[in-house]
């Protein structure tokens, strides 16, 4: 796997059932990993050098679904509209 060492970059780890596929600079990245695998779901972790507010340098950034005719569809954690009000 490659990893970015920006400290204020981010990295898109691609992984199935809890084993990593490959990582990308971006979410974009992480999108053509997904269209290059066969069809399913696999989940997106947002990886940082320095800490998410939650203090943890990593967190669930949600998933990413192959589907049998090429497309992949986001499903981002709603992190933002979680921390709001």
């Amino acid at each position: 796997m490659r990893m970015n060492h920006d400290r204020d970059a981010a990295v898109f780890r691609v992984s199935r059932r809890g084993k990593g596929i490959d990582d990308a600079s971006t979410v974009d990245g992480a999108r053509e990993v997904v269209r290059c695998l066969r069809p399913g779901s696999y989940d997106v972790d947002e990886i940082r050098a320095d800490p998410f507010p939650s203090g943890h340098t990593s967190r669930s950034w949600g998933r990413m679904i192959r589907h049998p005719d090429g497309r992949v569809e986001d499903e981002p954690w709603p992190w933002e509209q979680s921390m709001v009000g």
